[in-house]
């Protein structure tokens, strides 16, 4: 995801200004406590706020997503999430929208099955009448997203190995929390160099008593550019917030993908007008075969 928060002035207390404690280990393994959860037709809730906020412009981009995460014997595989967007005015007119458009306050539906992920809606141009569904992966198709992400949170603490690998790199441990920073380049280092973006993210994780993830925030800068509809970029500096709540552990779920006949391969789009472009800049999801505006770390 492109774009991301939750009040920032609230949220900078989590990082700074805080004293280090006594490293106070979990009683319970968590990478254990993760497995043990992973059956077929469970999965977990989760809701999840995300803010960025801009320096040396006026506006900022607001992402909620709700929805289920899915599991079978291997991990965490699936997802169904609901995300609905906000800019404020300031920023959508310098990109060019009024703000009275649907564009100032969007959803977008997106269902991972297997190795696909459908999107409705995804604006790229012409579309197939009555097909509103996007498909991505697969051979010779773009990818929805980042490897590991869902939603805006960047950090994949549903992964075993990889809330490991977090709560490592904690530099505060109290019961039940850690606080510590993560370079994104090393979240997902099984999978090989494919991360596009490079982040040094802050984070704070939460768990239960069965050593379960139920809270996640992290903290990151990264320098950006903004098109306008002139044609034109605006650099600046983007502060991304994201808090995700991770709930009712072992609910049953079902996830399935949209009917065959209401689905058009992203490969098969005739491609996107400008403003189409910035809509989908806008409401913070890019294929990831489509970054054009890598991340720079600062």
């Amino acid at each position: 995801m492109r774009l991301s928060v939750v009040a920032p002035g609230i949220i900078a207390v989590l990082f700074i200004g805080t004293t280090p404690a006594q490293a106070i280990p979990h009683p319970i393994d968590p990478a254990q406590s993760i497995k043990s959860q992973f059956k077929g037709g469970h999965g977990v809730l989760i809701s999840e706020v995300a803010t960025a906020t801009y320096k040396g412009i006026k506006g900022t981009t607001k992402v909620a997503t709700n929805g289920s995460i899915g599991f079978n014997a291997s991990g965490a595989v699936n997802y169904d999430l609901t995300t609905g967007w906000t800019s404020s005015p300031q920023l959508l007119e310098l990109l060019g929208f009024d703000s009275s458009e649907d564009k100032s306050n969007s959803r977008t539906h997106a269902i991972k099955v297997g190795k696909y992920t459908y999107v409705s809606p995804f604006e790229w141009g012409e579309r197939p009448e009555g097909r509103p569904w996007t498909r991505f992966g697969g051979k010779n198709n773009a990818s929805w997203q980042d490897y590991g992400q869902r939603g805006s949170q960047l950090a994949d603490v549903i992964h075993p190995k990889r809330l490991k690998f977090a709560l490592s790199k904690a530099i505060q441990v109290r019961p039940g929390e850690y606080r510590g920073t993560l370079r994104t380049e090393d979240l997902y280092a099984e999978l090989g160099p494919m991360n596009p973006d490079r982040h040094t993210i802050s984070f704070r994780l939460f768990l239960n008593k069965a050593g379960l993830p139920i809270r996640l925030i992290t903290e990151y800068k990264e320098k950006d550019s903004l098109p306008t509809m002139e044609g034109k970029e605006v650099k600046t500096i983007r502060h991304e917030v994201v808090d995700t709540r991770y709930y009712r552990w072992g609910v049953k779920v079902k996830i399935a993908p949209p009917p065959a006949k209401e689905v058009v391969d992203w490969k098969d789009l005739p491609g996107p007008s400008f403003q189409n472009e910035q809509g989908c800049f806008l409401c913070g999801f890019q294929p990831r075969a489509l970054h054009d505006w890598p991340a720079k770390k600062i």
